[in-house]
């Protein structure tokens, strides 16, 4: 999902694109049920490759894994951009619908419902207007495998309520979200600035829940200025 911006913040900077463990090329990865695990593999991913502090940019799950790396870890972020994403724990019975899908996928025989499971990632005027962003979420969603799924969803399942993390986080930070996302209704997201002491917030009109892949210039641009605004502040 990050490939638009693989190729146009690379000429502003160093992007490093992390596959969780048991998806795409870290397939082979043992796969966490926790969210302290998939930070885990965040942080040992950051300190391989980068050594020091990054600029993190989380989406939906990957905004849960930051805020619980940022909890654990906090001097490894120089700054943070959550896109489409929350800080409460889930409800019971979100919860409970979670735990129920992963206990199905459990079973090698099961699979996600591609058309079910996509159709919400998308707003209406993606789902009608981009047909090769569609394309490219249902190949998303079909190439899942199951374990990584079972994983993912039982930490998503079960991860504690973040939202007191929100106001121990000191670097400069950024939320955006999609004007119709679905998924993770606006409000859900916007909520974070109240949290984190001067974040900025941005809204990607016309997008969804995958806003970096549907409307890419618009992201990248919010991303861009947030990079440039921070790096005068310091300058000066």
């Amino acid at each position: 999902m990050w490939n638009p911006q693989l190729d146009s913040l690379s000429d502003h900077c160093r992007v490093l694109l992390a596959d969780l463990p048991g998806f795409g090329t870290a397939s082979d990865h043992a796969v966490p049920d926790t969210l302290a695990g998939f930070a885990r593999a965040v942080e040992t991913t950051v300190e391989s490759r980068v050594g020091g502090p990054v600029t993190v940019v989380a989406h939906s799950f990957g905004g849960y894994i930051a805020l619980q790396l940022y909890r654990d870890r906090p001097d490894l972020f120089e700054r943070l951009v959550l896109v489409s994403t929350r800080s409460e724990a889930d409800a019971p019975e979100a919860r409970a619908k979670r735990l129920a899908t992963a206990e199905r996928l459990g079973n090698p025989s099961e699979r996600l419902d591609v058309d079910a499971a996509a159709h919400p990632l998308l707003s209406e005027q993606s789902r009608t207007g981009r047909p090769r962003v569609v394309e490219a979420v249902r190949a998303m969603v079909a190439a899942a495998p199951n374990r990584a799924m079972v994983g993912a969803l039982r930490a998503i399942a079960n991860r504690p309520d973040l939202t007191p993390v929100l106001a121990s986080i000191r670097v400069p930070t950024l939320v955006v979200w999609g004007a119709q996302d679905e998924l993770m209704p606006p409000a859900r997201t916007q909520a974070l600035r109240e949290g984190v002491v001067g974040s900025k917030g941005v809204e990607i009109a016309g997008a969804g829940h995958m806003s970096p892949l549907e409307d890419p210039p618009s992201f990248d641009r919010a991303v861009r200025d947030f990079l440039a605004a921070t790096e005068e502040r310091r300058s000066t």
